[in-house]
């Protein structure tokens, strides 16, 4: 049985193996046991969701590469595969399907990844919240009253305003990316605060998008 080696080489805090008892150290399998049997181990508590799919931690990534990954990985986790396998064995494939989907979802949006690294930085904007500046914030409300009153069946959808807003996104994204590959995690945190109200509106526009038939 050939397995992913985005399930080997990564850090465990797995101590030994629950059926054969091998002493399990953290350069080995944190899914499997490396015994002939390759039973399916606990899910770590703690895990770095970049080296589970084998990519570098990284704002900029191969997102085809974390599909591929994803994929193949979930081949060997997905619990109908452990129909037949102990109801441990089933919990561990049930708790690691799940840890895998939450991990590339987390990966595969933006502004995800970028709140996972800060996280992994032990830097949350929940707990210490953005002071934005006053007219970002009036200008954001006035983008918002502006969506409101283009909300209107007897108005066109406002393609000037969708292309400004996604280049505001597209630049912001830009600063982010290059905020942490240098580590200026303030900044970073600053940006993806305001990458939220935008990506807000965003989703107002991509309504409307739909509501006028355009997707």
């Amino acid at each position: 049985m050939h397995i992913p080696r985005s399930l080997i080489n990564t850090s465990s805090l797995i101590e030994q193996c629950w059926q054969c008892q091998r002493k399990l150290d953290r350069n080995e399998c944190p899914s499997y046991c490396p015994c002939e049997k390759h039973v399916l181990l606990p899910v770590r508590s703690e895990i770095d969701y970049f080296r589970l799919f084998d990519l570098s931690r990284s704002f900029e990534i191969d997102t085809k590469q974390l599909t591929r990954m994803f994929r193949n990985t979930m081949k060997f986790l997905h619990p109908d595969l452990s129909t037949n396998k102990s109801d441990i064995e089933k919990k561990y494939s049930q708790d690691q399907s799940a840890l895998l989907n939450g991990a590339y979802k987390t990966l595969l949006s933006p502004l995800a990844r970028a709140h996972y690294l800060l996280k992994l930085e032990n830097i949350t904007i929940e707990e210490s919240p953005v002071q934005l500046e006053s007219d970002f914030l009036q200008y954001i409300m006035e983008i918002n009253e502006q969506l409101v009153d283009e909300d209107n069946d007897q108005k066109p959808f406002p393609i000037e305003l969708a292309i400004k807003m996604r280049q505001e996104i597209d630049d912001h994204m830009k600063e982010l990316s290059n905020a942490l590959n240098t580590m200026d995690l303030e900044k970073a945190k600053e940006i993806l605060a305001r990458l939220q109200y935008f990506n807000n509106i965003d989703d107002k526009l991509t309504n409307l998008e739909v509501k006028h038939g355009i997707i």
